[in-house]
């Protein structure tokens, strides 16, 4: 692979404020915990701060009452134990700390009565900074949005008035992480000490960030390289009490024949369960009598052929234009009239609207792979991803050859996002690519991949891209499919598997534990090394 093909293992090189959101949580359901998160990035700052500042120096740490603050409590215990004399200016009342982890840390703070002073600001104009020689910015996160209101704007310009030097903690109060901008009162840094990896916003504002660094917090490659709840919990979006129907996304499932009648009708039931407001089943006529038993789907009856026909794509194209995705495939089979409606179907569908193709559609492009195009996803398995491109993946024994097989032929299709189903998925467009391990062995049942399908077509409506879409799917549909087994074993089914996906999607931290297969990958590493050589 040349350098300018190399392959992005996990979040990248550079994390928004939802990444941020996204590690944190799947590094708890990973085992690591956000309190050692938080631990150990108040050390990372207290140790930046001591190649700084000889000891004995004077130090004011300003904490908000969220997780930034507890950072800054972290890093006022720290430095306390280093030798520096520590005082922890509070800009919130005690009860108003917010996270767990932030409130033991404030506890423990809090019975350091003879190394560090502590006092909440009860009128921030008082907040007085002078003597101090470095003053540790720990008010406001990565999540702020908009300028900072009071406490905060009347602290930031006590901070910016102070004689000393200034470390801001992950992002200086009042810019924000993703974007740079800065609308109102914001720190002004001598260094600022990020987490995980840089944001894009710090890169953007050298004159407040002063100097970067990037600390390491002991969060798992994991938490990025595996798809898990924290993608599920930051990135599906939620409706609001403004909300109309329609908003929350409309899905068009094409499939079905005389011979395979419930292929369809189970990739539509999973959209609808995936949280979208409607779904329209476009199908020969014994699909629809089967479909009309579920209520909440909409019946699109292709008439007078037991299959599909290029006579239906009109029918069909005028559907398509009210709906938001489109999910081709499941049941079709391999009918001439078939393969040329999918050709034709996939030839006028416009090129802005997002496309699933699973099954039988996946073997029509086959010949035709002209008709793929960058904002489809294509969910094949081992045999379907040969038929498809005409090579075989590497097994997943050899995973990294697998990963660089999936995402050497995405890059060769218009980078078109592509999920390759097994023991472990690969979800790679050619530019990134995730692993997912949800899931249990009776999902080899017939089913569960048009289930996948469905799901994947519902997060496209909602407005996610092909590649999160995809990666989202893999785990919500491995997930629902654990917790399935956990109450059927063997005799697990697709429409088991249904019936847990709101399950994963209401309480995915909840259900992290039971839905993730902490089974050791079947490949030989060489450390993280592997994954960076990608």
């Amino acid at each position: 692979m040349q350098p300018e093909e190399r392959l992005q293992i996990g979040l990248g090189s550079h994390i928004t404020s939802i990444d941020v959101s996204v590690i944190d949580t799947n590094s708890e359901a990973l085992g690591v915990s956000r309190l050692q998160l938080m631990e150990n990035a108040g050390r990372s700052v207290a140790e930046e701060l001591a190649k700084r500042t000889k000891r004995g120096s004077r130090i004011a740490v300003l904490a908000g009452p969220g997780g930034n603050g507890g950072d800054g409590l972290a890093a006022a215990r720290h430095l306390a134990y280093m030798g520096y004399s520590v005082d922890v200016v509070l800009l919130a009342k005690p009860s108003e700390i917010r996270s767990p982890e932030a409130r033991a840390m404030y506890e423990a703070v809090e019975l350091m009565d003879t190394t560090i002073g502590l006092q909440v600001a009860r009128n921030p104009r008082d907040i007085d900074l002078h003597g101090y020689d470095v003053v540790v910015d720990a008010l406001l996160g990565t999540g702020l949005k908009g300028a900072p209101r009071s406490p905060y704007a009347e602290a930031i310009d006590a901070i910016n008035n102070a004689d000393a030097l200034k470390i801001a903690v992950d992002v200086p109060s009042g810019l924000n992480a993703d974007t740079g901008e800065a609308p109102g009162p914001c720190v002004k840094a001598d260094v600022t000490v990020t987490f995980h990896k840089p944001k894009p916003g710090l890169l953007k504002r050298p004159d407040l960030v002063g100097e970067l660094v990037v600390a390491s917090i002991g969060a798992p490659p994991e938490a990025e390289i595996y798809v898990g709840p924290g993608d599920v919990l930051y990135r599906v979006p939620r409706r609001s009490w403004r909300t109309h129907k329609g908003q929350a996304g409309r899905v068009l499932v094409v499939g079905g024949s005389e011979d395979f009648i419930g292929a369809p009708i189970i990739s539509a039931l999973a959209a609808q369960r995936a949280g979208v407001d409607l779904v329209y089943i476009a199908a020969p006529s014994k699909v629809i009598t089967a479909a009309s038993k579920h209520p909440v789907l909409i019946p699109v009856e292709l008439k007078d052929a037991p299959w599909l026909s290029p006579d239906h794509v009109d029918t069909i194209l005028r559907v398509a234009e009210r709906v938001d995705s489109i999910v081709i495939g499941m049941g079709l089979g391999l009918n001439r009239d078939t393969q040329e409606a999918v050709k034709e179907l996939l030839a006028r569908i416009p090129k802005d609207k997002p496309v699933v193709l699973d099954a039988d559609a996946l073997k029509i492009v086959s010949d035709n792979r002209e008709l793929i195009r960058r904002n489809m996803v294509l969910t094949p398995h081992e045999v379907e991803f040969h038929k498809v491109f005409g090579v075989k993946p590497a097994p997943v024994e050899e995973l990294p050859a697998r990963i660089r097989d999936a995402a050497r032929q995405a890059r060769l299709h218009g980078n078109v996002t592509i999920i390759l189903k097994g023991p472990i998925d690969v979800i790679t467009d050619g530019v990134r690519a995730r692993l997912n391990k949800t899931g249990a062995p009776a999902m080899s049942a017939g089913g569960t991949g048009d289930a996948l399908a469905g799901i994947t077509g519902a997060l496209l409506a909602k407005g996610l891209e092909p590649f999160d879409a995809a990666c989202i799917a893999a785990y919500i549909n491995g997930a629902a499919g654990a917790l399935a087994y956990k109450e059927y074993g063997e005799s697990m089914n697709a429409m088991d598997l249904i019936g847990y996906i709101h399950v994963v999607l209401n309480g995915p931290v909840k259900v992290a534990k039971e839905a993730l297969v902490y089974r050791r990958l079947p490949v030989k590493r060489t450390a993280i090394g592997v994954w960076n050589t990608l």
